[in-house]
């Protein structure tokens, strides 16, 4: 770069702290720097559970950004870009870390908007958002937690207050320096909480935040100049072995990870992180682009979804907080019974609640299966339009939960997860609905000539039953065909009972 050049950058990077090209900069630059540091971010991933994933969820979330600014023309100006990354991140955000960060950057577009278009009187302005960025952060979540990516966004905002006050600085070197004040007391910010003391480990969430503030100095100081893997300087992220996650206790907080979008015009809105803090812990409810989007880990899906209205949901996921690790392919379950999602998520799915999936829910959910390619088995609803165009999924259609079902023991139990064994369940199975509890051992019994070669039997209930007479019936159904093994499944939308042989 010459000399007019690098005085022109600069300039620039003197008078406005991010213009329109800069935006689409820095999100591709974000999503470049987490992609290159997930794997590392993950493996100290110990809180609020240690499931080794929030280098993964940062990551979605951020790409939800990204895909966001893309699809925006930019005609509005930067601030509106800059506020469609947010919103994109936050309605993509997986994980509490991804929920934490996208309100960081909800709360950072805001700020700046405020100070002007973005902000013409520079480095002040970066200030004003950081610290408005930082607030939106611990405002996400209802217990926030010291040590963690809340104290480090406050660190940050607070070296930039203290680094700008007297002196003329660039946004650029006002941002790298309060990043790398953070970033040399990360050890001791993270020792202030017990469990990352206890594990001896940094926080996960600071350091995916530390990685977005990178590429922000990079976007800055290039005025607007694309990050690729060579620009980026990872060797300050720790090194952890696999056995620094094993060996921290199991989650205490639930087995399953929920998130919803919630329409903003639901009253409720308002005192669903209160009523979430009934069913689990790690809740976080926050704007999502006037949609509210909800987090929370608990042991009863069901319970979390129930508490907001069928018609106020936009979106429901609900998966495993301990995900398995990820197979060569995903597998991702549609249903319109929530009953059923804990049930699946069991099976390893993401598993999307709602009668009417889109085509793009259902492309999210197979990436968030973290596999090179997902099966999709649709429980009696498909994604709105079809299977999404050129994602890497394969469409498996049941003609309900009871089938789905079926069609997931048989996945599972295929070390490919290929889709021709949910296929070629789907094609032995043959299924009726008894008319009550008293009446199962019978209705397989007359299937069972249908099925040569009978291996096993499931049996799904529906809400209406009382889940010590579905047992009892299993149980009857055991006594009756001792060679057939028994999967009880419920509660399920629909009949009362279906009972299938494979």
């Amino acid at each position: 770069m010459g000399g007019d050049e690098e005085m022109r950058v600069e300039v620039a990077a003197r008078q406005v702290v991010l213009d329109g090209d800069a935006v689409r900069a820095w999100a591709l630059g974000a999503l470049t720097a987490c992609r290159a540091a997930r794997e590392r971010i993950d493996a100290v991933n110990v809180f609020p559970v240690p499931d080794a994933d929030t280098g993964s969820n940062v990551t979605l979330t951020v790409a939800g950004g990204a895909e966001a600014v893309a699809a925006d023309p930019g005609d509005d100006g930067p601030a509106a870009l800059l506020a469609a990354f947010a919103r994109g991140a936050a309605r993509s955000a997986r994980g509490n870390s991804g929920i934490i960060l996208s309100q960081w950057l909800v709360g950072l577009a805001a700020g700046l908007a405020q100070e002007g278009p973005l902000a013409a009187g520079a480095a002040a302005a970066l200030v004003t958002g950081l610290e408005r960025a930082a607030g939106a952060a611990r405002d996400a979540v209802p217990d926030p937690q010291e040590g963690t990516i809340l104290t480090v966004a406050r660190e940050v905002a607070a070296h930039a207050r203290r680094g700008v006050a007297g002196v003329t600085g660039s946004p650029a070197d006002v941002l790298a320096a309060a990043t790398d004040a953070a970033r040399a007391d990360l050890a001791r910010l993270s020792a202030g909480h017990d469990v990352l003391r206890a594990a001896r480990v940094v926080d996960a969430g600071a350091c995916a935040l530390l990685v977005v503030l990178d590429a922000l100095v990079h976007t800055l100081r290039t005025g607007g100049g694309a990050l690729g893997e060579a620009d980026l300087d990872l060797a300050w992220l720790p090194r952890a072995t696999p056995d620094v996650v094993a060996g921290c206790a199991p989650a205490a907080g639930g087995a399953y990870e929920v998130m919803m979008l919630v329409r903003p015009t639901w009253p409720g809105a308002d005192d669903l992180a209160r009523a979430l803090q009934e069913v689990g812990d790690a809740v976080a409810v926050v704007d999502a682009g006037g949609s509210r989007h909800a987090h929370v880990h608990c042991d009863d899906p069901a319970a979390a979804i129930a508490l907001v209205p069928r018609t106020a949901r936009e979106q429901v996921v609900v998966r495993r907080v301990e995900e398995p690790a990820p197979a060569a392919r995903g597998l991702v379950v549609l249903t319109a019974s929530p009953g059923l999602s804990a049930w699946f998520a069991t099976c390893g799915a993401v598993t999307l609640v709602g009668d009417d999936p889109g085509s793009e829910q259902v492309a999210r959910a197979a990436v968030d299966t973290r596999a090179g390619r997902a099966v999709v088995v649709a429980a009696g609803v498909g994604p709105t339009g079809g299977a999404p165009a050129g994602a890497p999924l394969d469409l498996l259609t049941a003609p309900g939960d009871g089938p789905a079902v079926v069609a997931c023991l048989a996945l599972v139990a295929d070390p490919g997860v290929t889709p021709d064994a949910g296929r070629d369940a789907l094609r032995r199975l043959r299924a009726a609905t008894p008319t009550g509890p008293e009446t199962v051992p019978a209705a397989v019994t007359a299937l069972l000539p249908q099925v040569p070669g009978a291996q096993g039997v499931t049996l799904v209930h529906g809400p209406g039953v009382d889940p010590s007479a579905a047992r009892a019936a299993a149980d009857a159904l055991a006594a009756a065909h001792p060679q057939l093994e028994v999967v009880v499944a419920g509660p399920a939308a629909g009949a009362d009972w279906w009972v299938g042989v494979d």
